[in-house]
């Protein structure tokens, strides 16, 4: 299976960091140590981060704002969410908005 290039775009406001962390080794196989920062992208106003993935294969992450569970993202009145779901295409991008963190 050939590996595609996926884009994920985070719109977030109220930090300078962001973290990716999800279901692949790539994204830290859940493990917020190893969670993949963000860079921000100044043109578009987003967190972006580029990753290659098996195509066809699904995965699943959270957003956080450190490198801990105890800051993942939250729902608009601060409920908890499911996580976030692609599958693997080539040319792929996954758009996210975080509206609010646990701390």
């Amino acid at each position: 299976m050939a590996n595609v290039k996926v884009t994920i775009k985070v719109a977030a406001q109220g930090t300078d960091k962001l973290y990716l962390v999800g279901s692949t080794a790539n994204l830290g196989n859940w493990d917020p140590k190893d969670a993949v920062k963000l860079e921000f992208c100044e043109g578009c106003g987003m967190f972006t981060t580029t990753k290659q993935f098996a195509e066809g294969t699904t995965v699943e992450f959270k957003v956080l704002k450190a490198k801990t569970y105890d800051s993942v993202e939250k729902g608009t009145w601060g409920e908890e969410l499911e996580n976030h779901t692609f599958v693997a295409a080539k040319g792929l991008e996954v758009k996210v908005d975080v509206f609010n963190f646990a701390n």
